[in-house]
């Protein structure tokens, strides 16, 4: 696969537009189009929050001085980006936010999208479990999730691949590759085992992987655990920009079905993380 088109779903938070400058840099290394998704879900709400029926015109209004403020925001937002020389659009989407975006998707077809887990306005239940779960259970395209705290000069040249040892969870492997050299410079393959004794199996099917990477360009490392795989992650990303991992894997990661090493790793470890449901990409590299 190739990464030629980014979906950047923004609300003007800070935390959205830390996910934004880490979009824009993937953007400049793949050389691709970046799109700029804000969603708006005007609610009657907050015209009667003081008491009284609103009229139709007076909804009329609200919602063209709600749709110009976000289109001036997304207007700000590309300008910056058109700094860096990329190709950007905007899109002003109607809510729900969850259909909106997953309707957008299917219509633009993307390669990846980049997003927020913590917005604080339109984009406010952009959490694991609501908005970024969705998309990915529901959507075609990997999702990168970016947490609050991440820093948004992380320039991700440095990715832990989270590994099981089935063909499922190599769903991620074609995506990994797409970003070795635009921007991924070194990646790690990782994979935990439950006992001692399956630590050279396990070994050997990383080698093999990695045999399989050689020919990209990307300094290689592997690494295999004991144990829960949770807890190997967190010694495991000292020195990594960013974390890969299949959403329905088998075998060692059996529970990300059920969202438990996922979810923790999205949730818990402070590094942006590349979410790819198994399906969603062709192995044909």
């Amino acid at each position: 696969m190739s990464v030629r088109k980014i979906v950047v779903p923004t609300d003007g938070s800070p935390e959205s537009e830390r996910a934004l400058a880490i979009a824009r840099g993937l953007a400049w290394s793949q050389g691709a189009e970046l799109v700029l998704a804000r969603v708006v879900e005007p609610t009657i709400d907050a015209l009667t929050s003081a008491g009284g029926e609103v009229s139709a015109e007076a909804y009329d209004r609200f919602s063209e001085a709600v749709d110009a403020a976000a289109q001036a925001e997304l207007a700000r937002l590309a300008g910056q980006s058109g700094a860096e020389e990329l190709q950007v659009r905007t899109a002003l989407l109607a809510g729900p936010v969850e259909s909106a975006l997953l309707d957008f998707e299917l219509k633009e077809r993307p390669d990846l999208v980049v997003m927020a887990t913590h917005g604080r306005t339109g984009l406010a239940r952009f959490t694991l479990g609501s908005v970024a779960d969705r998309l990915v259970r529901e959507g075609t395209v990997p999702v990168l999730v970016i947490r609050r705290s991440s820093e948004s000069s992380v320039t991700l040249e440095r990715a832990l691949l989270m590994l099981d040892g089935s063909a499922l969870a190599e769903e991620a492997v074609p995506v990994t590759r797409a970003l070795i050299g635009r921007p991924i410079r070194f990646v790690r393959l990782f994979r935990a085992v439950a006992g001692e004794a399956e630590r050279p199996a396990a070994q050997a099917y990383l080698d093999g992987v990695a045999a399989m990477l050689a020919d990209d360009g990307a300094t290689l490392d592997t690494a295999v655990d004991v144990g829960d795989p949770r807890r190997a992650v967190e010694r495991l990303i000292e020195d990594i920009d960013l974390v890969v991992i299949c959403t329905h894997g088998r075998g060692g990661f059996d529970r990300l079905r059920h969202g438990s090493v996922a979810a923790y790793v999205t949730h818990h470890i402070d590094r942006p993380t590349l979410l790819v449901r198994a399906g969603m990409v062709s192995n044909d590299g």
